[in-house]
């Protein structure tokens, strides 16, 4: 199969995928309709340890890209299209808020809605990680652990800041500053 062939059928997949996206219900519509506004750039690279990304270091490039493994699956497979809306929600968020606990865990909750928008349960775990309120930190923690559980040791979600760096450096300092001064001679 030449290269440019081999190029309009990777683009027919996502096409199609975008398409079973858009028909699973209506965030799956929202986040198609935003991929394709954006002109967000859709495609396949080898990834270790991840479904997919929102950035392709060995290209250096943003966009949406499905580790490699995928490409013989269907495109309609909600697992899948479920991984690309959950990518396009980091590309919307930005560098920092997507490269935070919170960060993913708002995508998880995405990708949860799609996925039972389309007739799938996720399981337990999923289920718990979709109550969970973003703006909590206690929740946050948990759901670090939560998604370590479920996506197993290979998931580095505990190397990321709860909350977008700049907002977890100002919380430590804040932390830093509470706590409670030790009178001067007592024991």
């Amino acid at each position: 199969m030449s290269a440019e062939s081999k190029q309009k059928e990777k683009k027919l997949w996502f096409k199609k995928s975008l398409q079973a996206l858009a028909d699973s219900g209506p965030t799956g519509k929202a986040s198609a309709k935003r991929i394709e506004e954006r002109g967000t750039r859709l495609g396949f690279t080898r990834q270790k340890g991840t479904g997919a990304a929102w950035f392709d270091w060995r290209k250096l490039r943003y966009g949406l890209f499905l580790n490699a493994d995928y490409e013989d699956k269907p495109s309609e497979d909600p697992q899948l299209y479920s991984l690309i809306a959950h990518e396009a929600k980091h590309l919307e968020q930005g560098l920092l808020e997507a490269l935070s606990v919170r960060g993913e865990l708002v995508a998880w909750q995405l990708q949860y809605d799609i996925l039972t928008e389309s007739g799938i349960d996720p399981g337990p775990i999923w289920r718990q990680l979709r109550e969970l309120d973003p703006s909590s930190r206690a929740d946050l923690e948990q759901a670090q652990a939560l998604m370590k559980e479920s996506a197993g040791p290979g998931y580095h979600i505990d190397l990321l800041p709860i909350w977008p760096f700049p907002a977890e450096i100002f919380y430590r300092l804040k932390t830093l500053v509470r706590r409670p001064k030790r009178k001067v001679g007592a024991q």
